[in-house]
């Protein structure tokens, strides 16, 4: 039953694409595609809870009096550049030489969603992405 959901929808999403050929071919997409396609949400039962084992019996924690906690970030952000001025023989192997670093854009990375972007566009497949969507809504039924 997934597997033809997944397919009537599949084809669905093709026509409004604009894809002459999806009305001619049918897709299917198995339960195992859809592993492949949707990412893994751990349940909130086997999230980390600090200062409990995994029986549920109380621990001591790992944190020292003193010691430094760190947020760790939920995204790394980084910019692309290109060398201008190398890009026209000037030399910049002194320290007064200009700096020709030109931003060209920023690509950013969610680490909880796995989205990856180029100045706010997303890089991934579109269709995967879709598909994706399809089979979430299909497991949820």
């Amino acid at each position: 039953m997934l597997a033809a959901t997944i397919g009537f929808c599949a084809v669905f999403v093709l026509e409004a694409a604009g894809d002459s050929t999806a009305r001619a071919s049918t897709i299917t997409v198995t339960a195992t595609d859809c592993q492949r396609l949707v990412r893994h949400q751990p349940s909130a039962d086997v999230a980390y809870k600090p200062g409990v084992d995994v029986n549920g019996n109380a621990v001591a924690p790992a944190d020292l009096p003193g010691s430094v906690t760190i947020k760790t970030p939920t995204e790394v952000t980084f910019d692309v550049t290109y060398d201008l001025l190398s890009n026209y023989g000037v030399a910049s192997d002194t320290a007064l030489a200009p700096r020709g670093q030109a931003v060209v854009g920023t690509v950013k990375y969610d680490l909880l969603s796995g989205a990856l972007t180029f100045n706010g566009e997303r890089l991934d497949n579109a269709e995967a992405a879709a598909l994706a969507d399809l089979c979430r809504a299909a497991e949820a039924q």
